[in-house]
Protein backbone atom coordinates (compact mmCIF):
# COMPACT_ATOMS: atom_id res chain seq x y z
CA UNK A 1 0.00 0.00 0.00
CA UNK A 2 0.93 3.63 -0.51
CA UNK A 3 1.00 6.03 2.43
CA UNK A 4 0.81 9.82 2.07
CA UNK A 5 0.29 12.66 4.50
CA UNK A 6 -2.27 15.40 4.29
CA UNK A 7 -4.36 17.89 6.21
CA UNK A 8 -8.07 17.34 6.75
CA UNK A 9 -10.13 20.16 5.19
CA UNK A 10 -13.60 19.02 6.15
CA UNK A 11 -15.42 16.02 7.58
CA UNK A 12 -18.92 14.66 7.01
CA UNK A 13 -19.88 11.57 8.99
CA UNK A 14 -17.10 9.02 8.33
CA UNK A 15 -15.70 10.73 5.20
CA UNK A 16 -12.94 13.35 5.15
CA UNK A 17 -11.63 15.64 2.41
CA UNK A 18 -7.85 15.64 2.73
CA UNK A 19 -5.51 18.18 1.14
CA UNK A 20 -2.44 16.16 0.24
CA UNK A 21 1.07 17.33 1.08
CA UNK A 22 3.83 16.68 -1.45
CA UNK A 23 6.16 13.98 -0.18
CA UNK A 24 9.77 13.23 -1.10
CA UNK A 25 8.66 10.91 -3.91
CA UNK A 26 7.10 13.98 -5.55
CA UNK A 27 10.39 15.84 -5.92
CA UNK A 28 10.92 16.84 -9.52
CA UNK A 29 7.35 15.90 -10.49
CA UNK A 30 4.98 18.72 -11.34
CA UNK A 31 1.92 16.64 -12.23
CA UNK A 32 -0.18 18.24 -9.48
CA UNK A 33 0.35 21.63 -11.13
CA UNK A 34 -1.93 20.42 -13.92
CA UNK A 35 -4.80 20.57 -11.41
CA UNK A 36 -4.08 24.08 -10.19
CA UNK A 37 -1.67 25.30 -7.59
CA UNK A 38 0.06 21.99 -6.93
CA UNK A 39 -2.65 20.91 -4.50
CA UNK A 40 -4.63 17.70 -4.70
CA UNK A 41 -7.60 16.94 -2.48
CA UNK A 42 -8.87 13.42 -2.06
CA UNK A 43 -11.79 11.83 -0.29
CA UNK A 44 -10.89 9.26 2.36
CA UNK A 45 -12.70 7.07 4.84
CA UNK A 46 -12.26 8.57 8.30
CA UNK A 47 -12.25 5.65 10.72
CA UNK A 48 -9.99 7.45 13.20
CA UNK A 49 -12.28 10.45 13.83
CA UNK A 50 -9.86 13.01 12.40
CA UNK A 51 -11.05 16.61 12.59
CA UNK A 52 -10.54 19.56 10.21
CA UNK A 53 -6.98 20.85 10.53
CA UNK A 54 -5.55 17.48 11.67
CA UNK A 55 -2.45 16.21 9.89
CA UNK A 56 -3.13 12.60 8.92
CA UNK A 57 -1.54 9.61 7.25
CA UNK A 58 -3.64 8.30 4.36
CA UNK A 59 -3.43 4.85 2.81
CA UNK A 60 -4.07 4.88 -0.95
CA UNK A 61 -4.66 1.84 -3.14
CA UNK A 62 -1.63 1.82 -5.52
CA UNK A 63 -3.59 -0.02 -8.21
CA UNK A 64 -5.96 2.93 -8.47
CA UNK A 65 -3.06 5.39 -8.65
CA UNK A 66 -1.49 3.44 -11.53
CA UNK A 67 -4.84 3.08 -13.32
CA UNK A 68 -5.73 6.77 -13.09
CA UNK A 69 -2.18 7.87 -13.97
CA UNK A 70 -2.20 5.68 -17.07
CA UNK A 71 -5.49 7.18 -18.18
CA UNK A 72 -4.40 10.78 -17.59
CA UNK A 73 -0.90 10.52 -19.03
CA UNK A 74 -1.04 7.78 -21.67
CA UNK A 75 -4.36 8.46 -23.40
CA UNK A 76 -3.29 11.88 -24.75
CA UNK A 77 -0.04 10.41 -26.11
CA UNK A 78 -1.92 7.55 -27.73
CA UNK A 79 -4.38 10.07 -29.17
CA UNK A 80 -1.56 12.06 -30.73
CA UNK A 81 0.07 9.02 -32.31
CA UNK A 82 -3.11 7.28 -33.48
CA UNK A 83 -4.59 10.57 -34.66
CA UNK A 84 -1.56 11.25 -36.84
CA UNK A 85 -1.87 7.95 -38.67
CA UNK A 86 -5.66 8.11 -38.99
CA UNK A 87 -5.48 11.71 -40.21
CA UNK A 88 -2.73 10.91 -42.71
CA UNK A 89 -4.78 8.01 -44.06
CA UNK A 90 -8.26 9.53 -44.20
CA UNK A 91 -7.84 13.32 -44.33
CA UNK A 92 -5.34 13.14 -47.18
CA UNK A 93 -8.30 12.29 -49.40
CA UNK A 94 -9.67 15.78 -48.67
CA UNK A 95 -6.82 17.33 -50.64
CA UNK A 96 -4.40 17.96 -47.76
CA UNK A 97 -0.77 16.90 -47.79
CA UNK A 98 -0.07 13.74 -45.83
CA UNK A 99 1.84 15.65 -43.15
CA UNK A 100 -0.85 18.32 -42.72
CA UNK A 101 -3.57 15.69 -42.59
CA UNK A 102 -1.60 13.79 -39.94
CA UNK A 103 -1.13 16.88 -37.79
CA UNK A 104 -4.81 17.82 -38.01
CA UNK A 105 -5.83 14.24 -37.18
CA UNK A 106 -3.37 14.18 -34.30
CA UNK A 107 -4.76 17.32 -32.66
CA UNK A 108 -8.33 16.25 -33.38
CA UNK A 109 -7.95 12.92 -31.62
CA UNK A 110 -6.02 14.62 -28.81
CA UNK A 111 -9.07 16.80 -28.14
CA UNK A 112 -11.29 13.70 -28.16
CA UNK A 113 -8.98 12.05 -25.61
CA UNK A 114 -9.10 15.11 -23.35
CA UNK A 115 -12.90 15.07 -23.54
CA UNK A 116 -12.85 11.36 -22.65
CA UNK A 117 -10.58 12.04 -19.66
CA UNK A 118 -12.89 14.81 -18.43
CA UNK A 119 -15.87 12.47 -18.82
CA UNK A 120 -14.03 9.72 -16.95
CA UNK A 121 -13.13 12.16 -14.17
CA UNK A 122 -16.77 13.18 -13.76
CA UNK A 123 -17.88 9.53 -13.78
CA UNK A 124 -15.36 8.65 -11.06
CA UNK A 125 -16.43 11.68 -8.99
CA UNK A 126 -20.11 10.68 -9.25
CA UNK A 127 -19.42 7.05 -8.34
CA UNK A 128 -18.34 8.16 -4.82
CA UNK A 129 -16.08 5.11 -4.67
CA UNK A 130 -13.45 5.83 -2.06
CA UNK A 131 -10.00 4.28 -2.51
CA UNK A 132 -8.23 5.94 0.41
CA UNK A 133 -8.41 5.48 4.17
CA UNK A 134 -7.08 7.66 6.98
CA UNK A 135 -4.86 5.37 9.03
CA UNK A 136 -3.87 7.70 11.88
CA UNK A 137 -3.67 11.28 13.06
CA UNK A 138 -0.05 12.50 13.15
Amino acid sequence: MMFETGIVNRVEKNIAWVKMIKGEQCSGCHACNAFGEGVVELIALNGVAAKPGDRVEVEIDPNQVVKHSAIVFLLPVLGLILGYFLGAKYLEQAGLSQQSAGIIGSFGLLLVMFAAIIGYDRLVAKSQKINATIQRVL
